[in-house]
């Protein structure tokens, strides 16, 4: 199975946090990343994103480009939200199914990075941080350790990256 662990796009400021919708370099970025998933032959067999509004608009665009020849019905859960203890987040992922081979995992910073770092093995003093709109790609087994197998940024896609918030 691969997880691929996407940060939301780029969002407007000066919205109340969880309404906050994509910027037009938001809505770029998440067209370029679904772009490049999609030349590389990857499509989702299961999507996921938390509940909060760029989270979703992020989740829309890429499985339009990336899954559209094979739609897919995605899923609201709050266990991508921030607030969630890392051990719930571990115990939902454990649980998802065994035959899924590449599921898109839309969150925010920090928690989502960390999830990341603990399926590597790595402390938080190691740096994996996952700037607006970029996807790390994880290989598991048994959905508690992993091998990273890619890391994008929109930078690296010429997409536009932003300041890290």
């Amino acid at each position: 199975m691969k997880l691929y662990f996407l940060r939301h796009a780029a969002a407007l400021d000066g919205v109340d946090d969880a309404r906050r919708p994509l910027s037009p370099t938001g809505r770029r970025q998440a067209r370029k990343l679904a772009r490049c998933l999609r030349r590389a032959g990857i499509a989702f067999d299961l999507a996921f994103t938390s509940p909060l509004v760029r989270a979703k608009q992020t989740l829309a665009i890429v499985l339009d480009i990336a899954n559209e020849a094979r739609p897919i019905r995605a899923q609201e859960v709050p266990v991508l939200l921030n607030e969630t203890d890392p051990d719930t987040f571990a115990d939902w992922l454990v649980r998802l199914p065994p035959d899924a081979g590449h599921v898109l995992l839309v969150g925010h910073e920090p928690s989502l990075s960390a999830r990341v770092r603990r399926l590597l093995g790595l402390g938080r003093a190691e740096a994996l941080e996952l700037s607006k709109g970029a996807v790390a790609c994880v290989k598991t087994a048994d959905k508690r350790a992993g091998t990273l197998k890619f890391l994008l940024t929109p930078k690296a896609l010429g997409a536009g990256g932003t300041r890290q918030a």
